[in-house]
């Protein structure tokens, strides 16, 4: 089975194909709009085409499906993009500037709206149980964004990240592994042992980002509001022995470790005893990949070695 990093380059032009044809299909998205719908990694509608791939025999011959859902769960992404380059004070998105800044807000917020109604009108022929999910995953994305940026629960600063990562990244990589497992018929236990292991691997991605921004922070390449980042610094300065720049680099190295380990691990117990162990093994894979390209390591990481995805100092 080709590593994700290799099926994410396979699958990336049929997604951005089928990405292009809803947009310009609809009509009345802003033409300015199409070149961020059509960029980006990919990663969540990878990881429901990935989960696809290894459930289901053939799959390259029954790809509609899957595909749309793949593609919904991307123009969920990118919509959240929009708002959260507008709220952050980003100044560009997937190499371009930020759509706020050249339609200035109240087109890009109109333009979220008409985005945010492409994932249901791609989800709902194949039933309401996806239109359902799919509301609940931007209801708590919404949510998490809120404690982002206006405080969270009254949680010491290590739980009050975990909240807001699973909430604002963490719920729609669970929805994309949990419709990967539904377009390819598994049953429910199942379906809710995959939506697991993406919420798992979506918050693991989340803390590789915000591990990124603070490198990118400290050396002022980026200047925006501060969001969750902040907040994972804050829990491991509370933390770090010892103190100072070090220790704190040290403990975002072994915070990012242990949630790798951690959703590693999850691919066992309830549900999984009905995947093939080929398909296990991908998917532990899967969480290394992700890690690495949210870092920008390149090439492949090994499995039994996180502290590889970090650069030697």
């Amino acid at each position: 089975m080709m590593p994700f990093r290799q099926f994410l380059e396979f699958v990336k032009p049929a997604v951005n194909q089928r990405i292009e044809e809803v947009a310009r299909g609809e009509g009345d998205i802003d033409p300015a709009v199409l070149p961020l719908l059509t960029r980006g990694k990919r990663m969540r509608a990878g990881l429901l085409l990935r989960i696809y791939a290894c459930l289901v025999p053939g799959w390259r011959t029954s790809l509609r499906q899957v595909l749309d859902l793949a593609c919904a769960v991307e123009f969920a992404h990118a919509a959240s993009l929009i708002l959260d380059d507008m709220l952050d004070g980003d100044a560009t998105r997937r190499g371009l500037p930020s759509l706020h800044l050249t339609r200035g807000e109240g087109r890009a917020v109109l333009e979220t709206i008409g985005i945010l109604a492409l994932p249901y009108a791609l989800a709902a022929p194949y039933g309401a149980g996806y239109v359902a999910m799919l509301a609940s995953a931007q209801r708590r994305m919404a949510r998490g964004v809120a404690w982002e940026m206006l405080g969270g629960p009254d949680l010491p600063a290590s739980e009050r990240y975990d909240a807001i990562v699973t909430r604002k990244t963490g719920c729609l990589f669970s929805l994309a592994a949990a419709w990967g497992g539904m377009a390819a018929g598994a049953d429910g236990e199942v379906v809710r042992a995959l939506a697991r292991y993406g919420l798992s691997t979506g918050k693991v991605m989340q803390i590789a980002d915000d591990i990124t921004d603070l490198d990118a922070l400290a050396n002022g390449v980026r200047q925006s509001r501060p969001g969750s980042e902040s907040l994972l610094l804050q829990s491991v300065m509370e933390r770090s022995h010892p103190p100072g720049a070090n220790g704190t680099r040290e403990a975002l190295e072994r915070v990012l470790e242990r949630e790798i380990r951690d959703a590693a691990a999850g691919i066992t117990g309830d549900g999984w005893g009905r995947v093939p162990l080929e398909a296990k093994v991908a998917f532990r894979a899967t969480i290394y990949d992700i890690v690495g390209l949210t870092l920008g390591k390149e090439g492949p990481i090994g499995g039994d070695t996180p502290r590889a995805l970090f650069p030697q100092r």
